[in-house]
């Protein structure tokens, strides 16, 4: 390939980094200032995709740009950028908490600090673990109430301030918890390791995009239409919760979904970037080598 096509390749990454940012700034801007949210044509899609699933391409990135970023520098020094950014992001994650319920950041600082053991996990132990803390959430939902603390009607978490409450919401019931949320991060560590400039990885992301984002949806239908036949005491915000693709509480349809989104998106990126003109891709690469910035921003 032609060394053209190979930086346009690597922009990839930040121009999909660039179109997850704008997707959190769609959905919280609706979430707050909307009178009412669509669930039906151009906008309801839009929406869906949004909701969550922009924030998971976001995660899964953050897993790519930290893998690549650790490969620069040997164990000890890796280690110590890692935890020195993981102690900057849980202070601004900790900072943003106090006005944005729906922070990320905690995660992120998380994440950084197991990153440098996550990185020397096998590949296939990675995407173990992955599964493992998907599988994980449903299961720690049968033992500890996930609505104890939720004000659904509101979106309000109550009791985040106390100690127990604090690390709680960061590990299991808040909007993005390390429970199942760092299954995203993780899978960027992998992606991470296969070759951009392959062109049968942008097949295979459309292709196993499509089937996982269909599959979710169809799935959550069938479920859906179950539950109203079987189960007519579950009103339509419990059926959501329990068998749809809503990110709260993330179970493994919605995962499955945001897997999918992902997928696809990185793939048509990484197919359609070599081919766009200059001026559009130039303003989203520099857009996502900033989605820090621009994440605090927004908010």
């Amino acid at each position: 390939m032609r060394p053209s096509v190979h930086a346009a390749r690597d922009e990839s990454i930040d121009v999909a980094r660039a179109v997850a940012i704008l997707g959190m700034f769609v959905i919280h801007a609706v979430l707050v200032l909307a009178t009412a949210v669509p669930t039906q044509g151009a906008s309801g899609f839009v929406l869906w995709w949004c909701d969550g699933r922009a924030a998971a391409t976001f995660v899964t990135l953050a897993g790519f740009g930290v893998a690549r970023l650790a490969a620069r520098y040997d164990h000890p020094q890796g280690m110590r950028v890692l935890h020195r950014r993981a102690l900057v992001l849980w202070v601004m994650g900790v900072a943003n908490l106090m006005i944005w319920p729906g922070d990320i950041l905690r995660v992120y600082g998380v994440a950084l600090l197991l990153a440098p053991w996550l990185l020397r996990l096998s590949t296939r132990t990675r995407v173990v673990t992955s599964i493992a803390l998907g599988i994980a959430f449903p299961l720690l939902m049968t033992v500890i109430d996930w609505t104890q603390h939720w004000q659904l009607e509101t979106l309000t978490y109550v009791g985040v301030w106390t100690p127990a409450g604090f690390v709680r919401n960061l590990l299991y019931d808040g909007f993005r918890p390390v429970v199942p949320w760092l299954a995203f991060f993780i899978m960027g560590t992998v992606l991470a390791e296969q070759d951009l400039q392959d062109a049968r990885l942008w097949r295979r992301l459309l292709v196993a995009g499509s089937a996982l984002t269909l599959a979710s949806v169809l799935t959550s239908s069938a479920l859906n239409q179950l539950l109203q036949q079987h189960a007519p005491q579950f009103d339509a915000l419990t059926r959501e919760g329990l068998v749809g693709t809503t990110s709260l509480p993330p179970l493994p349809l919605f995962l499955l979904s945001a897997v999918g989104t992902t997928s696809l998106l990185l793939g048509s990126v990484v197919a359609l970037v070599p081919h766009l003109p200059r001026g559009l891709v130039e303003p989203l690469v520099a857009a996502g080598r900033r989605a820090l910035t621009w994440y605090l921003l927004h908010i």
